[in-house]
């Protein structure tokens, strides 16, 4: 009988992080996919031949693993486009800039922008991993950064809006070492968004694996193991179909809601692991008739958080993309703690009414149409402190049945491709 191959569940930057190291090494390998398309929450659409991101997460040039996983793709380093180097804060008519080229302190008193200096030289030092197991792990970003004598005016008016939008997390409350390495990260080069939108990494590396010999089938959603007789092996995945797909090891790359579920029969001390507070946000997509923004900054909304209905911060992602024949804009509420989420009618406004502020000669209902709205009530499990450090590993009770995705390590795109790449070396005997 023709030996099974490696069945990796879910088909996001882990699942397929993991199928191309699989593939690398001689395995076969199936790629499992609920959805109609690869990508996962990193999934991109083409809209009038303008990419239109669904999801919500960065990529920075520091990012290595991503960046070589996308150039093992195939994808040119010349269609990996930076962002401005600099964020852009916006309250009401005023409008301020944080970094850039000449570097701008974007309204930081003298003071303050000495001690984030001085912070910035202490996590330059050695690789941005190192953070991630540092002693800051058990305090909160906001703590830390009073701790280090930021002041308030500082914190509320440029960091908050810019972290926020990273951990999806207004009060800070990620864990500092986090925020550590992601300061580290980011020292390394700007935000990078490829010409066809970030999905267009997921792409491509579905295509090459699919020419490299693997398999992947899409609107696949699994229900479930198949067990050995004594129950410590898995033999195969079973379909919502009632289909059976033979395996000689399993890798689960779902969400860490799915991974939860699924896992917890079988492995409930490692279920119980799973982080299960989840940060959320929702995404507007409105295509327009001319240009609302003409830099490639993601311009960020710095006015204090009066009510539910906020939108956190709005890009003109094709500023940056592939250019179409539309002008397309993305605006980001993060809805992490609300009682309820927001209705679409009352975010819809709440965009409407920013764009008056901030650009008060545009004519929003007459010259911006909505795509569509994306909710993320998973986005990401909230990096509170403590959390990472009991995060499942990627090995189970069943010896070829690994763990990966992002509730293994940290909730980014790095992250994800490295718990994919690190499964697969277990099952190939390397880890």
């Amino acid at each position: 009988m023709e030996e099974a191959p490696v069945v990796v569940v879910g088909g996001g930057l882990s699942g397929l992080a993991c199928a191309r190291a699989l593939r690398d090494a001689g395995r076969a390998v199936v790629v499992l996919e609920g959805g109609s398309s690869v990508g996962g929450r990193a999934r991109s659409e083409l809209r009038d031949g303008v990419a239109v991101d669904r999801g919500f997460q960065v990529m920075f040039r520091g990012y290595g693993r991503v960046s070589r996983l996308a150039a093992r793709a195939g994808i040119p380093r010349s269609d990996l486009r930076e962002l401005f180097w600099g964020a852009e804060f916006r309250s009401g008519a005023s409008i301020r800039t944080l970094g850039g080229v000449p570097p701008k302190r974007g309204g930081l008193s003298v003071g303050d922008a000495a001690r984030l200096g001085r912070l910035l030289a202490e996590v330059a030092v050695g690789s941005p991993e190192r953070h991630l197991a540092g002693q800051e792990e058990g305090v909160t970003t906001d703590a830390y950064l009073r701790s280090r004598g930021v002041s308030d005016r500082a914190v509320e008016e440029v960091l908050r809006p810019l972290f926020a939008g990273i951990f999806l997390d207004r009060d800070l409350a990620a864990d500092a070492g986090y925020l550590r390495y992601l300061m580290a990260v980011m020292l390394r080069g700007p935000a990078l968004l490829p010409t066809d939108g970030l999905g267009q990494i997921s792409q491509w590396l579905a295509s090459a694996l699919v020419r490299d010999g693997a398999t992947i089938r899409l609107d696949a959603p699994m229900a479930g193991f198949e067990m050995s007789e004594e129950g410590g092996r898995v033999e195969g995945v079973r379909l919502e179909s009632g289909e059976v797909q033979r395996a000689d090891g399993v890798v689960l790359a779902v969400s860490a809601e799915a991974a939860g579920r699924l896992l917890k029969p079988l492995d409930p001390a490692s279920a119980s692991r799973i982080p299960t507070e989840s940060a959320s946000m929702v995404s507007l997509a409105y295509r327009l008739a001319r240009p609302l923004f003409d830099g490639r900054a993601v311009v960020l909304n710095s006015a204090p958080v009066a009510v539910d209905v906020h939108i956190d911060l709005m890009c003109q992602t094709s500023n940056i993309t592939r250019q179409g024949s539309s002008d397309v804009v993305l605006a980001t509420s993060i809805t992490t703690g609300l009682s309820a989420r927001p209705d679409d009618a009352a975010l819809g406004r709440a965009v409407g009414d920013l764009v008056g502020e901030w650009s008060p000669g545009f004519s929003w209902s007459r010259d911006a149409e909505l795509i569509e709205v994306v909710d993320h009530p998973h986005a990401q499990y909230r990096v509170l402190p403590g959390v990472r450090r009991q995060l499942p590993g990627p090995r189970t009770a069943i010896a070829n049945l690994l763990l990966a995705g992002d509730v293994t390590t940290h909730p980014s795109l790095e992250g994800a491709v490295a718990s994919g790449q690190t499964a697969a070396r277990i099952l190939i005997g390397r880890g």
